[in-house]
């Protein structure tokens, strides 16, 4: 195919790829965008009717497979029939398949940021996109044996250059090796590449589409890790004897710096996924990496007959696959993640619907001992600070590395956070000048480069936190300020009301004070002395109120003011002055360099030092310990302090405030209904008892004008009979109210001694002018 360069409107681009039988060539329509990869043998009658009959039986089965996560087939334009036919020796069918431009899963996992696997959407998109496609297998009998890195590749949707996770599609090629058999048949045949394959197929002559359960897991521990699970520096025949000694519980065998063999019940610490991902992976690992092919994949029952389920079986003591739905479970799992800005570090916690922020915050608490009044978690997404009792799931996002910021209210960032550090990191920053061996310089050079980006990822959070802690007093500012505004309209109710009592009371007590001088009708109005007690103390709380409120309006001003002005000039300065694009150049480079070297690729016995990523690891610490240092004293960092704990206490004051002008408000309508009863109590009084009063003055008392005249004594008009009888009368009226006076002053008393005991601390004000 190398000397055909046109095909009708097609113009061959560039090779794919090149296996032991078949060449994959890229074509491209000259008049538009349509791309094809189109598969040919590359040999003729030199092969075996064994290989004739694996190349027909893929192309069958591509044809066959109609699911979104295998490669799909396209019908071979007309023009190629003829076209290829020179390059075709072999007659056998041409494959005609649809382009995947991402390339191949192994060429993501050889990036260095891939070193110590991939990042957690990632790692579940593959696992759900692979383990679609093996279940679709497996259900229609097939089993593919040959699952690796290099069969899964990645589709990309046209037009996308730079495609979020959710858009990628990872799809299995390669059909070359799978063969129709169920998890009951059993097969013979020797294939597939030799480190992904099952114990079974190296120690038996038989074994079943479980072996590409193994080859799942081995995937798997691989995409997260980015190293295998069983002794990677080893050939199968070296590293199974181990293997075959693990637990079922054991899913990594390792070798130690000084060539121990160790084992392994979680995945290797240095990955990108969650803690909570991580557990029920390693759950789901240990039935995929099962050592006994009759165990593999299975569920309980299985542990017990130990024997590989048949027709015959009764269906309650038969073994069950449980492996793709032990998967389906872990991937639904939501996992809520967040970054503690004081700690400096990453959180995560498994979830549900019915979950809300209140018990979020208790997990929190037992995690890092920061008590729940003093976090607050805010949403990049919207810069608010979620209240108690919203639900968790309303801030998940599957695609997002952060889903919530922390903060505790009283430490911005605490001192002294220590980093996560590597063990090969730890002892190479100890022992600068070791000597390290073909395989402890891997592990080195990979955890060393895996350092360098899980601080660069850290680093990122804290900025983002930073930031989104600046956009949330903004937030935090508009809302004291409608607060505030709402505490005014109420005080500005509250005046407006209390204003009426005084011009009521200012003209009952001058009224008041004319009777007295004429001595006339007093006798009757002793009541309202306390009355106009009530209303004076009333008007005084709520004029104290308004008066320190008007300094706190000044107050929250000035701190929104500050808000606004915002930190984020000052944090790109910032970023601009510290970061780690100079420290992950350097240890690119050195990565890449050390791939190339005579070390990586020759001399694997010979023991060397290795200066350059010991280098790496010390100015990475070295600049993490620089950045924290300089954030202490940086003046936005006090800012968001300060503005912090002002709207905190402005926050308080705003309650209290709220509290007060309501508590005040009832106590006004309260009033008001006294007063009111107290008038007409006197009224009712009067009209009672006019015809047992004299000299009532005719301002208190009316009947009808034509009666008497304005000014006169009432007793001018409607006293007649024997005046010795009203004089007793008099008397005995006076005598009464009297009693009923000393009644009032002594009703006074106790209630001036009730509100010195219970009201005076509560209208205390002076928490509005507190610093």
């Amino acid at each position: 195919m190398d000397d055909i360069i046109f095909i009708g409107d097609w113009i061959k681009d560039r090779v794919l790829g090149s296996g032991s039988f078949g060449t994959v060539v890229l074509w491209k329509h000259k008049n538009n965008d349509e791309k094809l990869a189109i598969k040919t043998c590359k040999w003729g009658d030199e092969l075996t009717a064994k290989h004739r009959e694996r190349w027909t039986k893929e192309v069958e089965m591509l044809q066959t497979c109609n699911h979104p996560n295998i490669v799909g087939t396209i019908t071979l334009p007309a023009e190629f029939v003829s076209g290829l036919a020179p390059m075709n020796p072999s007659k056998l069918p041409i494959l005609c398949m649809e382009y995947c431009s991402g390339g191949d899963l192994r060429q993501q996992l050889n990036k260095p940021d891939a070193s110590c696997g991939l990042k957690e959407v990632k790692v579940r998109k593959i696992l759900s996109d692979v383990g679609s496609a093996m279940q679709f297998l497996h259900n229609n009998k097939i089993t593919h044996r040959d699952l690796k890195p290099e069969n899964i590749v990645l589709h990309v949707p046209n037009g996308i250059s730079e495609p979020s996770e959710d858009k990628i599609a990872y799809k299995i090629i390669d059909l070359g090796y799978a063969k129709e058999i169920d998890s009951n048949s059993i097969c013979a045949s020797f294939v597939g590449t030799l480190q992904y394959l099952a114990p079974e197929i190296f120690y038996s002559k038989t074994y079943s589409n479980s072996v590409d359960f193994w080859s799942l897991g081995l995937l798997a521990f691989e995409i997260i890790c980015g190293t295998r699970p069983f002794l990677p520096f080893k050939a199968p025949v070296e590293w199974m004897p181990f293997v075959k000694k693990k637990t079922h519980d054991n899913i990594c065998v390792y070798e130690t710096f000084h060539g121990d063999i160790e084992y392994s019940n979680e995945i290797f610490p240095e990955n990108h996924v969650s803690k909570p991902f991580k557990s029920l992976i390693e759950n789901w690992l240990r039935v995929a990496l099962e050592w006994d092919p009759k165990l593999r994949g299975r569920d309980a029952p299985s542990k017990v007959t130990f024997n590989i389920p048949s027709e015959n079986k009764d269906a309650a003591s038969a073994s069950k696959i449980v492996i793709f739905e032990m998967l389906q479970s872990t991937l639904a799992k939501k996992i809520i993640k967040i970054f503690s800005l004081s700690k400096i570090s990453q959180l995560a916690y498994e979830i549900d619907s019915t979950m809300t922020i209140n018990t979020l915050k208790e997990w929190i608490f037992k995690e890092t001992n920061i008590p729940i009044e003093d976090q607050m978690l805010i949403s990049p997404s919207n810069c608010m600070d979620i209240e108690n009792n919203e639900p968790v799931m309303k801030y998940w996002n599957e695609n997002s590395a952060v889903m919530l910021f922390l903060y505790n209210k009283k430490h911005m960032i605490e001192e002294n956070t220590s980093p996560v550090v590597p063990k090969a990191v730890q002892r190479c920053l100890e022992l600068p000048k070791a000597l390290y061996n073909y395989k402890n310089s891997q592990t080195l050079y990979r955890n060393a480069f895996y350092f360098v980006v899980a601080q660069m990822d850290i680093y990122d959070f804290l900025i983002n936190a930073l930031f989104t802690r600046g956009e949330s007093l903004k937030q935090e500012s508009r809302q004291l300020l409608l607060n505030h505004n709402n505490v005014d309209k109420k005080l500005g109710k509250l005046l407006a009301k209390i204003e009426t009592i005084k011009t009521m009371v200012e003209i009952g007590e001058k009224h008041i004070e004319e009777l007295k001088e004429n001595g006339t009708g007093t006798n009757i109005l002793g009541g309202f002395t306390k009355t106009f007690k009530d209303a004076h103390d009333l008007t005084d709380k709520i004029e104290k109120l308004v008066s320190a409120w008007s300094l706190l309006s000044v107050r929250l001003q000035s701190a929104a003011r500050r808000s606004n002005e915002g930190i984020t000039t000052d944090l790109n300065n910032f970023v601009a002055k510290y970061n780690y694009q100079a420290i992950f150049s350097n240890a690119y480079k050195t990565f890449i360099a050390h791939k190339k070297s005579d070390f990586y690729n020759a001399n694997r016995e010979k023991e060397r030092q290795c200066p350059d990523i010991v280098r790496v690891c010390y100015d990475c610490l070295k600049l993490r310990s620089k950045i924290l240092q300089e954030l202490q004293n940086q003046q936005f960092i006090l800012k968001l302090k300060d503005l912090s704990l002002e709207f905190s206490k402005i926050s308080d004051i705003i309650c209290k405030a709220d509290e007060n002008t309501d508590r005040l408000s009832t106590d006004l309508e309260n009033f008001t209904g006294e007063f009111t009863t107290c008038i007409w109590s006197t009224i009712s009084v009067v009209v009672r008892d006019v015809d047992n009063i004299a000299d009532l003055p005719y301002s208190v008392v009316s009947y009808q004008k034509r009666d008497f005249k304005i000014g006169e004594p009432v007793t001018n008009h409607f006293l007649t009979g024997n005046h010795d009888n009203v004089d007793e009368i008099k008397s005995l009226v006076t005598e009464s109210l009297k009693l009923r006076q000393n009644q009032m002053e002594l009703c006074e008393k106790l209630n001036s001694q009730k509100n010195m005991l219970l009201q005076n601390s509560v209208f205390d004000f002076s928490f509005l002018n507190g610093n």
